[in-house]
């Protein structure tokens, strides 16, 4: 019987600024990533990668990622959640991560706190195209800032 892998929910942010993206530089996987994290019981993606953003960077971010707000019902407690910019399902150790990846920007008065979290990074910074090329990132990755940036 073919033995099946669990699948977990994330959230990650793409945070451009000036035409660069903020990356920072994950300890365990040894290579520059995104900001973001699993999704915890009892939070919406749109909450975790608020959270997780917070956590890893300092930095209070607001989601920019597409939200049809026409199908919220503030009566019957139904809110409209951002839409993804891009969605994998990648192989992380011996589980998935459902990604969810959103467009992001800084608030205004968070930029001053730009942080990383010592426990699982060690750098952090924001890169343009002419950076992202000599950085240490996935494949996939490096395809997806490519796409992001040139845009």
């Amino acid at each position: 019987m073919k033995k099946f892998k669990e699948k977990h929910f994330t959230s990650s942010a793409l945070i451009i600024e000036n035409k660069r993206v903020l990356l920072v530089y994950h300890k365990k996987l040894g290579v520059w990533l995104y900001p973001g994290g699993h999704i915890e019981k009892n939070e919406n993606p749109d909450e975790a990668l608020i959270r997780e953003v917070k956590e890893e960077t300092g930095l209070d971010i607001e989601i920019i990622s597409n939200k049809d707000d026409t199908l919220s019902d503030k009566k019957r407690d139904i809110s409209a959640l951002h839409i993804p910019y891009a969605i994998l399902c990648e192989l992380v150790g011996d589980h998935y991560h459902n990604d969810l990846i959103y467009l992001c920007k800084i608030k205004n008065e968070s930029k001053k706190k730009l942080k990383y979290n010592p426990k699982e990074s060690d750098n952090i910074g924001f890169f343009g195209l002419d950076k992202i090329k000599n950085l240490k990132l996935f494949n996939n990755f490096r395809v997806l800032l490519n796409k992001v940036l040139q845009k």
